[in-house]
């Protein structure tokens, strides 16, 4: 999980709630609680996918569109997991006289797999409309 995702699933859950409305980045990034910019290369990728629609101009903004409910979170997962260059991941090096430094990098690797792979099936049965009715739940006990 990085915060990507986490912006993602914000925003499409606000959007899924507010959903006859439209709302400029900027707004999106303070009532997420985010830079602009964090929110803006997030938005880029949901509307590529066609999560949300986005228009330009003096009136435009971001809205929900008829596939933000049943956005599904593992495909979210997957689509900010890839490309991620962060930096080092894994420790050790393959040119090593260690036997550990040599075999870790590819071993936590493999770990790493299975870990993406358990998330990935977990939130295939969560979708934004989940997401919604958990934090309405948990707030006014308001279903949508």
């Amino acid at each position: 999980m990085n915060l990507e995702f986490n912006i993602a699933v914000h925003l499409l859950t606000f959007l899924a709630k507010h959903s006859e409305e439209r709302y400029s980045s900027n707004e999106l990034a303070t009532r997420i609680c985010v830079n602009p910019v964090q929110l803006r290369r997030v938005t880029r990728r949901l509307t590529e996918q066609q999560f949300l629609n986005a228009s330009r101009g003096k009136y435009g903004g971001y809205q929900a569109n008829a596939q933000t409910m049943r956005v599904n979170l593992a495909d979210l997962l997957v689509l900010f997991s890839e490309e991620r260059s962060d930096g080092r991941l894994f420790t050790g090096d393959a040119g090593s006289d260690c036997e550990i430094s040599r075999e870790i990098g590819q071993t936590m690797s493999r770990f790493h797999q299975r870990e993406q792979a358990l998330l990935i099936d977990y939130y295939k049965n969560v979708s934004i409309h989940d997401v919604l009715n958990e934090v309405l739940k948990e707030d006014s006990h308001e279903k949508i």
